[in-house]
């Protein structure tokens, strides 16, 4: 149906794109994956008319197009839904499906009209979330079947979903998938599906295109490979480098508790959080979203204002304390959404130093600048990160070069004890993935830090934590030791099957 002849796309000297070919059939999923700069959304781009295309051509239904933008592309059949949420939150699911094609009445919306094209999508689409509620009111699943509903109105031939799963929680995955499978079995949508989570792709897709490097290493029939043979075309084997988790004496281990917790209220609410964190070692925090994960972490790091709190940390007892003062303690949470730990309007210099402001700040407020270069320079070595220049905007690396800066800037905190990871893999591809696990492990082995890693990847969690605590409904409902994980028993805990009063 779409066929892409040797298309190239070129940046100031890097071919970003470079003769790629392959084809997308009617009715079919097609999955593109690769890592963080292999050229998947460079396509992608080029297909919706974002960027112009350097070499080679787009064919739909056998006829060439040439796109001058997006407007192009979507009148020749093809929708994007990005990863990035486009929703306006006040707005109701509605109004969002129509959002820059709404109904008018002379110089006032037509809010029923708009009511009705959205009902028809909603059935056509055989999905029940409802139209009438702002999309700010809805769960993260839901909003991503509003941005699908909006892609679908324009009735595309071809959609492509950019890591549509990202922000969705256990619970939500799975019948999401079904969704997808069903736009192309019974709405007769084909689709590009890009994700780094290869057991989706196995799930859904009928065929997968790799990229690497801007070039296409790889394109075959789901049934004819297997998941080894993907990874082995989309990544060199050296820079997945595999994770050792040393074997831990629990006993000796509770001789050096660093946290002690039991109890927090927040949001109006006692939460039984009975949980410990020795040195030296890697707890993972696992459960669906809403969990109560992320909030526990927030209390005791002093970012979530409690009602009351009390724990034990390096055997003194807290009652009370912000985010500044937990610093000083030694207890530092680098957050789950990557935004919300970088000043995107400043540069790597500014966003490494954000930390030790005291440390660099002159007698008028500014950053000694020869001083904080060299540290932030020494940051950016020490953590592998890729970059232009140490002035460059912060936003303009990739997720995973950011992700080094949020952690590595925590580990050079003088005197930090305590690290909480949030999500920290979180849309990064797999050698970026490995190098955090590698430097969380370097945290607890070698340096005697502790670690709390919270994720909704359970498989990264088995691969890199001593323990594990799991939680529901805001409550800790199990422990578990390295060698008692097991899948299927995490799975019941956090799903309120056992342990939770269910």
């Amino acid at each position: 149906m779409i066929s892409i002849k040797e298309i190239t796309k070129r940046f100031t000297g890097v071919t970003a794109v470079d003769h790629v070919s392959f084809d997308i059939g009617h009715n079919e999923i097609h999955a593109l994956i690769g890592e963080n700069g292999a050229g998947k959304s460079t396509i992608c781009k080029m297909l919706t008319g974002v960027y112009a295309i350097d070499e080679g051509y787009i064919e739909v239904e056998g006829k060439k197009e040439e796109f001058k933008g997006p407007a192009d592309s979507m009148k020749a059949g093809i929708n994007m839904v990005y990863q990035e949420r486009n929703l306006i939150g006040y707005l109701n699911a509605a109004q969002n499906i129509c959002l820059g094609t709404e109904n008018c009445k002379g110089i006032v919306l037509d809010q029923k009209a708009m009511m009705k094209r959205a009902e028809s999508v909603r059935r056509k689409l055989g999905v029940d979330t409802p139209l009438d509620i702002p999309v700010e009111k809805m769960g993260a699943g839901a909003q991503q079947l509003v941005e699908i509903m909006r892609a679908a109105s324009t009735e595309p031939k071809l959609l492509i979903l950019d890591e549509p799963t990202a922000s969705l929680g256990e619970g939500e995955i799975e019948p999401f998938l079904k969704f997808v499978k069903k736009l192309t079995t019974d709405i007769h949508i084909s689709v590009i599906y890009i994700t780094h989570k290869l057991e989706e792709i196995f799930a859904i897709a009928d065929k997968v295109t790799v990229m690497a490097d801007g070039k296409r290493t790889m394109t075959a029939n789901i049934a004819d490979i297997t998941q080894d043979e993907c990874i082995k075309a989309m990544i060199r084997s050296d820079k997945i480098k595999a994770v050792t988790v040393p074997d831990m004496n629990y006993e000796k281990a509770e001789e050096s508790r660093l946290l002690d917790v039991h109890e927090l209220t927040f949001d109006g609410k006692t939460h039984q959080v009975e949980f410990h964190v020795n040195r030296g070692e890697v707890v993972g925090f696992y459960g669906l979203v809403g969990a109560g994960r992320t909030e526990t972490m927030e209390a005791i790091s002093g970012i979530r204002r409690c009602d009351k709190k009390e724990f034990t940390f390096d055997g003194e007892k807290i009652t009370k304390g912000d985010s500044f003062a937990m610093i000083q303690k030694g207890i530092i949470l680098t957050p789950e959404l990557r935004k919300n730990g970088i000043f995107p309007s400043l540069n790597l210099v500014e966003n490494v130093c954000t930390l030790f402001v005291k440390r660099f700040a002159s007698r008028i407020g500014m950053l000694k600048k020869k001083e904080s270069y060299k540290f932030a320079k020494q940051v950016l070595e020490k953590n592998g990160t890729k970059f232009n220049s140490m002035g460059q905007l912060i936003s303009h690396l990739s997720g995973g070069n950011m992700q080094k800066i949020i952690i590595g800037r925590s580990i050079e905190v003088e005197n930090l004890k305590l690290l909480t990871v949030d999500e920290p893999t979180a849309g990064l591809d797999l050698g970026a993935k490995s190098e955090i696990y590698l430097k969380i492990r370097n945290l607890a082995d070698n340096l005697g830090k502790s670690v709390v890693f919270i994720s909704s990847e359970l498989e990264e969690l088995m691969k890199v934590c001593n323990r594990m605590y799991i939680f529901y409904d805001g409550n800790v409902v199990k422990e578990l030791k390295r060698e008692e994980f097991d899948n299927q028993v995490i799975l019941e805990y956090a799903l309120g099957g056992v342990g939770s009063g269910k």
